[in-house]
């Protein structure tokens, strides 16, 4: 398997692993950006409220409007991807293109289905490839959200997998980034009692859909002294809970479900110490997974 490691929040890789691609924040509140190198443009997520309300946002009365409780409503019809198309473009001004433009999904209180999204999508992905030809464009499944009202429409696997087929037959240029760990949440699966069967049984029927699949995000939980579990904190050993056949398991099903001459993006979405990125990476090296450069 080889992979192109994305820096996050500014993150280093272990020695002999070399990145040079960052991850750049593009939520709402964002009017400007200023990357330094190559990067990858991660746009709003709906995981939280926002101002909504800067001198960009105020730009797009469609996307400044699609919200509840100052969560945005992503995808909410064709003028917000009008709008979110341009709002990107202005967002990214002068800097040089982005290599990758991650989405994320609209909730099902608004958006019924795959149909209706893409109808509404496909305005968007015109707009960008007309000033961004050579920029990828890829989606997120997403588990876990301060929205009420509705949940992400690509969350858990069996939705992962619609999306992946209804994305079959489609003549577009999007991809799915995969979050394990959102699937894990997804599937309500207890982290006290790690039981792999689900992940294993979504992996075997992804296999026919991978050439649709861009990239993966890993990172680690880890659970505090008062017993709650922290997202985006420890590695895959706090994940596990010190449990090394699970952790093997779960890197060899991953390892095997991609088994192609596919290079992937990889984003580490570690918040927690350095050293704890380091320990996921090295974890993955050992099972002779590759990181290679962006060209």
């Amino acid at each position: 398997m080889n992979l192109i490691p994305i820096t996050y929040h500014s993150k280093k890789y272990p020695v002999g692993v070399v990145s040079n691609l960052d991850e750049i924040a593009g939520n709402f509140d964002k009017d400007s950006i200023n990357p330094q190198r190559k990067y990858s443009l991660h746009t709003e997520y709906s995981h939280m409220k926002r101002k909504l309300d800067n001198q960009l946002i105020n730009k797009y009365p469609e996307l400044k409007s699609s919200e509840r409780d100052n969560v945005p409503q992503l995808w909410k019809n064709k003028e917000w991807a009008k709008e979110f198309a341009n709002f990107t473009i202005e967002l990214i001004g002068n800097n040089l293109s982005p290599e990758i433009i991650e989405i994320h999904p609209p909730f099902n209180d608004y958006c019924n289905d795959f149909s209706d999204f893409f109808n509404i999508y496909e305005e968007f992905e015109r707009i960008i490839l007309k000033k961004f030809p050579a920029v990828k464009i890829f989606i997120e499944n997403r588990c876990g959200t301060f929205y009420r009202g509705g949940k992400f429409i690509i969350s858990n696997g069996k939705s992962i997998i619609q999306f992946l087929q209804e994305l079959q037959k489609r003549n577009l240029n999007l991809k799915l980034v995969l979050d394990y760990p959102q699937v894990f949440s997804a599937e309500s699966i207890k982290m006290d009692d790690i039981k792999l069967k689900k992940i294993i049984d979504f992996n075997n029927n992804i296999k026919q859909y991978i050439s649709y699949i861009g990239g993966f995000h890993l990172w680690g939980k880890r659970k505090s002294q008062t017993g709650r579990w922290t997202s985006h904190n420890g590695d895959l050993n706090t994940f596990f809970s010190n449990n090394d056949l699970l952790k093997d398991e779960f890197i060899n099903s991953v390892i095997d479900t991609f088994d192609d001459n596919m290079v992937r993006y990889f984003v580490p979405e570690v918040n927690s110490s350095e050293e704890d990125l380091q320990s996921i990476i090295n974890d993955l090296l050992k099972y002779d997974i590759k990181f290679q450069l962006e060209d």
